[in-house]
């Protein structure tokens, strides 16, 4: 049993966690919505436009949101995104999968994507919540020269910080600059941001195991989406049937669709499609490729059929996203 926190605190029942991860009964909390497979939902946000998916970024405090709500979040998870907290004043509580740990200020939390997880904080908490997409990480990652940094953040941490003061002064100017550049239309914008998330990147990466976590069976399917995954970046150019990538990972396809749906609420088919999409973005925003030529880098035989995917995945046609962000 947890420990009693603050007066009046009471430990999440572990029956209302556990049905939560497996699909089972209503969700504890603020809201019983599910995700798509059943279990609890995927939490979104609403400030995510079309176009600025790969490189989101969201900073704000703790009690946005939760105030609302007693100080407590319900069971969740983020399909892409990753969440470090850090808690600056107070104490509170952090479950995750059928774990939890107590927190005290100054602390830092990494909830990587797709973990079920819920906060409880003494009233009157503060801190920050900085949110990133995975695929800006893995950009981040791969120009920095560290490709095992986002496997290594896939693993939950909390760190207090109460005798780092160096270390929580980096972080909260950090995020400082991070809140001020959001705001920002000034030149070098991008670049102060990438530079701040990676400053607070290489201070977590001290912090972090590259060893998995033990197993049991729901790390199994973790792994085998996390293979999924990877055989996607190198194959979805091909644009291969999803019965292929099963053979590669020697499932079937029927074990794929139902890990894909338990660890991550979506089918195979829109994972991989959901990458494509990514690419393309990517593509018409920093290449001189033309509509038509993305089209056939991506693997589709004419341009007409990439954009029906493009309106279908993204919501407006290529040559619309394109004028709209570039001008």
């Amino acid at each position: 049993m947890a420990p009693l926190l603050w007066p009046g605190y009471k430990p999440q029942p572990r029956l209302a966690f556990v049905s939560a991860l497996s699909g089972n009964g209503e969700n504890a909390g603020a809201s019983s919505k599910k995700g798509a497979a059943g279990g609890p939902p995927f939490i979104h946000y609403d400030e995510r436009l079309p176009g600025s998916d790969f490189r989101f970024l969201h900073v704000e405090k703790i009690s946005t949101r939760i105030r609302k709500y007693n100080w407590e979040l319900f069971p969740h998870r983020h399909r892409d995104l990753f969440q470090m907290v850090l808690l600056e004043a107070g104490r509170g509580h952090f479950s995750y999968d059928l774990s939890e740990d107590a927190l005290e200020a100054p602390a830092l939390v990494l909830v990587p994507p797709l973990i079920v997880h819920s906060f409880r904080y003494e009233p009157q908490s503060a801190g920050q919540i900085l949110t990133i997409s995975d695929s800006y990480i893995d950009e981040l990652a791969r120009f920095s020269g560290e490709p095992q940094l986002p496997q290594m953040l896939m693993n939950p941490l909390v760190h207090g910080l109460r005798d780092e003061p160096a270390q929580l002064a980096h972080v909260v100017a950090a995020l400082a600059a991070i809140s001020d550049n959001l705001s920002s239309t000034r030149r070098g914008r991008g670049a102060n941001l990438s530079a701040n998330v990676l400053s607070i990147l290489g201070l977590l990466s001290q912090y972090l195991r590259e060893e998995p976590l033990p197993g049991s069976e729901t790390q199994r399917r973790r792994q085998l989406y996390a293979d999924f995954r990877d055989l996607i970046e190198r194959h979805f150019r091909e644009q291969l049937p999803i019965a292929s990538y099963a053979a590669m990972m020697s499932v079937t396809e029927r074990t794929l669709h139902r890990v894909c749906r338990d660890v991550a609420g979506e089918s195979p088919l829109k994972i991989a499609h959901r990458r494509i999409g990514l690419e393309a973005q990517r593509l018409l925003l920093y290449s001189s490729l033309t509509v038509g030529e993305v089209a056939y880098h991506l693997g589709f035989r004419d341009p007409s059929n990439f954009s029906r995917f493009f309106v279908e995945n993204i919501g407006e046609p290529p040559q619309v996203f394109r004028r709209a962000r570039l001008g």
